[in-house]
């Protein structure tokens, strides 16, 4: 994961516009003069977990907008969330460096500034930004996230899950002496079961070619090296739930291959 640093984010944030003249710091200011923001990493890039096959990497920043209250209430948090809500924007829109999205939380608390002896009347709203990225603990695995499928003269589906199958299926017999000897009965081309999200748009296309009943060219692609294959497309199902985006899957037949 390329990191991305504090630094950076603050640049990004001072582009943004606010309702009135906004500090920003990478660390936390001895003298403060508000309103001013911080952004500090507070998690810096570490291997979180790791076995055989997976690593898994996180990082996270906090951002923190203090603001001293000098007009009513009421006027002070409209303003404070105006620029909670554009922070959040700017951050969403953000590539922290990660290959693919796995993980990335974003939530604004609000508190009330301690004073202290200073008697500062305000709050403080607070974002943490926590990124998770995923990789092959070898280098050489290949990671779900690394899969597409293209259909030629046609979409290019990010697969969600894939399962794959090919090769020869065996019968066994017996000889007299109760030895079990295997044969080769069927070859089977390969079958690709392929779970995506379920879009109108791709659940058009793939009807489409699915009811047409013809061979149709795809390009399967893992880690960078493409196979391209002849499919039948088969069945389709699908699973959605209320608070979930609609998922589908279906079954493709190997024909052969094309080039």
């Amino acid at each position: 994961m390329a990191s991305k640093t504090a630094t950076q984010i603050k640049t990004s944030l001072e582009a943004e516009t606010y309702p009135y003249s906004v500090r920003f710091y990478t660390f936390e200011p001895k003298f403060p003069v508000y309103p001013y923001i911080t952004i500090i990493k507070t998690l810096p890039q570490a291997t979180t977990s790791q076995d055989i096959t997976d690593t898994t990497k996180t990082e996270a920043f906090e951002i923190k907008l203090h603001v001293r209250y000098n007009r009513s209430q009421a006027v002070e948090e409209a303003d404070q969330t105006t620029i909670e809500n554009t922070i959040l924007s700017a951050v969403e829109t953000q590539d922290f460096g990660t290959s693919y999205l796995f993980m990335e939380s974003k939530r604004w608390q609000r508190s009330a500034i301690d004073g202290g002896r200073g008697g500062v009347y305000g709050s403080q709203s607070s974002i943490i930004i926590t990124i998770t990225e995923k990789t092959s603990t070898s280098g050489s695995g290949i990671l779900g996230a690394e899969t597409t499928l293209a259909i030629q003269d046609g979409s290019t589906i990010k697969i969600l899950a894939l399962d794959q199958s090919e090769g020869a299926s065996l019968v066994s017999h017996h000889q007299d002496t109760g030895e079990i000897f295997r044969d080769v009965g069927e070859f089977e081309r390969g079958a690709i079961t392929i779970t995506y999200e379920s879009t109108n748009a791709i659940d058009s296309e793939i009807s489409t070619i699915r009811d047409a009943g013809d061979d149709k060219n795809i390009t399967l692609t893992k880690k960078g090296t493409a196979k391209k294959f002849v499919v039948k497309f088969g069945g389709t199902t699908k699973r959605g739930q209320f608070d979930n985006i609609e998922r589908a899957t279906t079954a493709l037949y190997v024909q052969g291959t094309w080039t």
